[in-house]
């Protein structure tokens, strides 16, 4: 047992990087807490969620029914992508093999990684919904059986979602590629995503429409609910186990779990070491043949270069390509499954826009705004010094000036950030008839918005790059450079708006769109001037 409890830490510490004798723990631990803090508003919606459904509606088993499936969605979500990274392509199995311990001790200590995530995120549900349950006037009885569900009610899914992988990556080797897994997966998350966008969006139309009509069928057919809460068959008996104080549901719970973790047991025993020895991980480099052009030009050329690194290496493709397409998509999705679109459509089809308001103004200031928002979360030039890693001593020697392969590194950033901002003009002109050419206002406020943002992450990143990695996906993953860059960003916004709001100058909006713009450009020119300087310096040093 103690065995397993220090190879347990050690595997916690490694994957979590929470030394707080280290510089890297210290610095995690402070970006977990801001994390922290951005979701107490969302806590706080869900405790409203569930507190307005338990005090109105006189259906506690099927709320905590509902919750607990939420719950099993968002486990199976997230285990679904865990569980490979942890127990495949980590990179540690084969230092693991040579110690004193058994390999059942080594599969559990990586489970209880992949639950110790698993439990802190049921917790974002789980928490809020305690809360509103005990202040709705649950019994203690009640609370007691609902804290004893807390850490079983995220098992059941994670130990299935083991057994699945550990079969799978067992007999169908195509995925034992990390880079094609990588690359699959995140097409699949995608998809999924798209497809829950367009069910929410469907959804919170419909209850926006009628809420009424939503509450009733709560009320009168609530078995047309139950029957999704089946997917996860352990949800009905920790549920029942809490509302009618049942011993025997909660025994029926616990005797899914020890089957399921029996089972999970079973497969890693004789399945899972055979496989996550042939896994592969990145493939070794080879030097591809370039067809060297004299002629072209060598900021071209760089930029080409980057751009092919950037879309054929599938880690830095599903990482920072999909990751900040899949936003604008959902959105675009949702809007487009909203159910009284055509109505809108129709409506707004009668009225000029351009005469009711100053619609370049507003385009402008939309560009800027989702140009904030989709170029601080690609990350593309927050890891653009950090994906050379052991090459950047090249960057500093190549007859090609300094400035000019920083330029072609922060244009990657911005293209594809622009390329988000475009995709939402699509739902905007499928809703507002205007004329097309209106929408470079829009462009040129994105424009400005994502030069702001991808200078300064390509500064950060530049200033203290992560250069110590094993293989493409860890120069991407636990960056704090991205986090960084995204808090940096949001601090200018809020910043430049907080004086907005404070003193009510909306009628002077014109003008304070002109200083904002001021103040971005005087950012840009800054930057611009004094950013190679200080990356150079920075990376010499380090170099």
């Amino acid at each position: 047992m103690h065995d397993f409890i220090t190879l347990s830490k050690l595997l916690f510490k490694s994957n979590y990087k929470l030394d707080l004798h280290s510089k890297k723990g210290k610095q995690s631990l402070i970006v977990g807490f801001v994390v922290f803090l951005c979701l107490l508003p969302s806590l706080g919606m869900f405790y409203m969620l569930f507190h307005s459904a338990f005090s109105t509606l006189n259906l506690d088993l099927l709320i905590l029914q509902l919750g607990f499936s939420v719950i099993g969605f968002l486990v199976l979500w997230i285990a679904l992508f865990m569980f490979p990274s942890v127990f495949y392509f980590s990179n540690d199995l084969t230092h693991l093999l040579v110690l004193p311990v058994s390999p059942t001790m080594i599969i559990f200590s990586k489970f209880i990684i992949v639950y110790i995530s698993l439990f802190l995120t049921s917790l974002l549900v789980t928490a809020p919904m305690l809360a509103a349950y005990i202040i709705a006037g649950a019994k203690i009885s009640q609370i007691f059986m609902f804290i004893l569900q807390l850490p079983l009610i995220s098992l059941a899914p994670a130990f299935m979602v083991g057994i699945f992988w550990i079969i799978v990556l067992r007999f169908i080797p195509f995925f034992q590629n990390k880079d094609r897994f990588n690359l699959i997966t995140g097409v699949i998350s995608i998809v999924i995503a798209v497809g829950i966008g367009a069910a929410s969006g469907f959804m919170s139309g419909t209850s926006v429409e009628d809420p009424a009509a939503l509450i009733s069928m709560l009320q009168n057919n609530p078995e047309t609910l139950s029957l999704l809460t089946q997917i996860f068959f352990n949800v009905p008996f920790a549920s029942k186990a809490i509302v009618n104080l049942s011993i025997i549901d909660l025994f029926i719970h616990i005797i899914i779990v020890i089957i399921t973790g029996g089972l999970f047991y079973l497969c890693s025993k004789y399945l899972y070491l055979i496989s996550a020895t042939s896994v592969k991980g990145s493939p070794s480099k080879k030097k591809a043949k370039l067809k060297v052009n004299h002629q072209a030009n060598p900021f071209f050329s760089y930029f080409k270069t980057d751009f092919y690194k950037l879309v054929r290496t599938p880690a830095y493709f599903s990482n920072c390509v999909l990751s900040g397409l899949v936003a604008p998509i959902i959105m675009v999705v949702v809007f487009m499954a909203l159910p009284d679109i055509e109505e809108a459509k129709a409506a707004l089809a009668q009225i000029d826009i351009t005469k009711l308001i100053n619609l370049p103004l507003y385009l402008y200031l939309g560009g800027m705004i989702v140009g904030f928002f989709f170029g601080s979360l690609n990350g593309i030039s927050a890891t653009s010094f950090s994906r050379e890693g052991k090459n950047i001593p090249f960057m500093l020697y190549i007859p090609l000036d300094f400035s000019k392969q920083l330029a072609a590194k922060v244009s990657l950033g911005i293209f594809f950030s622009l390329l988000s901002c475009i995709l939402l003009l699509i739902p905007v002109h499928m809703l507002l008839p205007y004329p097309i050419y209106y929408d470079a206002a829009f462009v040129i406020g994105a424009l400005l918005a994502s030069l702001v943002v991808n200078f300064l992450a390509l500064l950060i990143d530049g200033i203290h790059p992560k250069i110590n990695w094993e293989d493409e996906t860890s120069a991407i993953k636990n960056n704090l450079n991205v986090v960084f860059e995204f808090l940096a960003s949001w601090a200018i916004v809020v910043i430049l708006c907080v004086p907005f709001f404070l003193f009510n100058i909306f009628d002077y909006l014109i003008y304070y769109t002109i200083f904002v713009s001021i103040v971005f450009v005087i950012l840009i020119v800054i930057m611009y001037i004094f950013g190679p300087k200080i990356i150079l310096r920075s990376l010499k040093k380090g170099s």
